[in-house]
């Protein structure tokens, strides 16, 4: 059976370098990218000294082709086609990518906006579904793409799939550009023959997404725009104060350059934790656990996270998947590393033939609901209508949940401008008392 010889990177940060046994790349690549691995490097494993390389080995006749005339004189020893006569094709191997690249430059200038990948994910579906060659639908993805970051991308997996690779290896291998969750649901496609229908499903999840960030910044921009026009205003109101000879002046945190000293570092903190840090997988797997703790807001990333899991599960088990590598995909799709991890523990127990519902219940990481009607699907056997319910269900209330928080947020930061406001004006009367006071007591005292 034919070797190869790859480096990935596992699903918990660490790097490897091993050999793979399989019938071709195509089978290999599946079963790596399956074990949640993201593959930088792979070819065909051989010698270096090896003078045979490249060169493809005539197969041995059967008994049923040799004339039994011949037989016994004929040799069993396998013919060796010469040099350059038969050259076995071999697929180009993936280019190693550095971790300067993938964890610091790349969140930082690689980023490609969701609304571009939902327009490129729906577009490879209804090809796909159209019966277009995969080749041919990525080359002409790649021609109409807009983006010239994401035209590079989708044109390596153009070459990926021109070798026989499935086009996730390639976007796995950039994930600033491609989170978790899509590319476990393109994997599960995959495995599942459900590739179309799984490129719908990202589409639609990132124009959820699109949408949830669109209803934040609604009901945060009035707030947002009151305090940058509050800043410009005291600003010019300062100019005109200090014009007219009055020593008196608006006293704002945010118009004094001594207060950006200590709050512009933790502006470009936060900016370089969220874009970089979150790339490493120790520091985004904490960041989640810490995040599902928050009263309110953790409970609506877990109800997303939950329906997630319901999606793919389901679509995997219509698909013919087995059980535990379709909770081992399925884990992928919550978005969530902290929850994945928990879900990840009830793999090898599956594998031994452990029952669903007890196994999963043992990870901590599912909520009542969702046990209760796995268990409901695993006596009815309808297992995958059942996660798919929860999946609605979770879907439904998490958006509700979703949108009071962009409701309450709006509110929070207008509070939060309104005082600020208030602090300001009631700083500059009290000044303005002050100095009257003292120019009062001053005139007094030269009478």
């Amino acid at each position: 059976m034919p070797s190869f010889e790859y480096e990935a990177v596992t699903s918990d940060g660490q790097a490897i370098k091993s050999v793979a046994f399989g019938r071709d790349l195509q089978e290999v690549m599946l079963s790596l990218t399956q074990r949640g691995m993201q593959v930088s490097r792979i070819e065909n494993a051989y010698a270096k000294t090896d003078s045979l390389h490249g060169v493809q080995v005539a197969p041995l006749p059967t008994e049923a082709e040799l004339d039994p005339a011949l037989k016994g004189e004929v040799s069993r020893t396998a013919t060796v086609a010469p040099p350059g006569a038969i050259e076995a094709v071999q697929p180009p191997p993936l280019e190693r990518r550095s971790p300067i690249l993938t964890n610091l430059l790349g969140p930082l200038v690689n980023r490609v906006p969701w609304k571009e990948l939902s327009f490129f994910f729906r577009q490879l579906g209804t090809l796909i579904e159209a019966g277009v060659p995969m080749v041919q639908t990525l080359d002409t993805l790649a021609n109409q793409s807009r983006d010239p970051r994401l035209k590079k991308v989708v044109t390596e997996m153009r070459q990926a799939a021109e070798s026989g690779m499935p086009f996730s290896a390639v976007m796995q291998r950039y994930p600033e550009m491609f989170s978790p969750l899509v590319i476990s649901l393109i994997r599960a496609g995959e495995q599942g023959g459900f590739l179309a229908t799984a490129c719908k499903e990202v589409s639609g999840y990132l124009d959820q997404e699109i949408e949830i960030r669109n209803m934040y910044r609604r009901e945060t921009f009035l707030p947002k725009l009151y305090l940058i026009a509050s800043i410009i205003l005291i600003a010019f109101t300062n100019v005109v104060l200090s014009s007219i000879g009055s020593t008196n002046t608006l006293k704002a945190p945010l118009n004094d350059i001594h207060t950006w000293y200590w709050l512009g570092p933790i502006i470009i903190g936060l900016f370089l934790f969220f874009r970089i840090g979150l790339s490493f997988y120790s520091i985004r797997t904490a960041w989640h656990a810490v995040i599902l703790k928050v009263p309110y807001i953790g409970k609506t990333l877990h109800h997303f996270a939950m329906a997630k899991f319901g999606r793919g599960f389901g679509a995997l088990q219509r698909g013919g998947v087995g059980v535990s590598q379709s909770i081992f995909l399925a884990a992928d799709a919550t978005g969530n590393e902290f929850l994945r991890s928990r879900i990840y523990t009830a793999v090898p127990k599956l594998e031994q033939g452990a029952g669903i519902h007890e196994t999963l219940s043992e990870t901590g990481a599912f909520s009542p609901i969702v046990l209760n009607m796995i268990a409901t699907g695993e006596t009815t056997g309808s297992l995958d209508q059942m996660l798919t319910k929860v999946a609605e269900f979770y879907e439904d209330e998490a958006k509700v949940r979703a949108r009071q928080t962009a409701n309450m947020t709006g509110v929070a930061v207008g509070l939060l401008v309104a005082l600020y406001i208030g602090y300001v004006v009631i700083t500059f009367y009290q000044g303005y008392r002050q100095q009257m006071g003292e120019q009062l007591d001053n005139a007094g005292n030269t009478e």
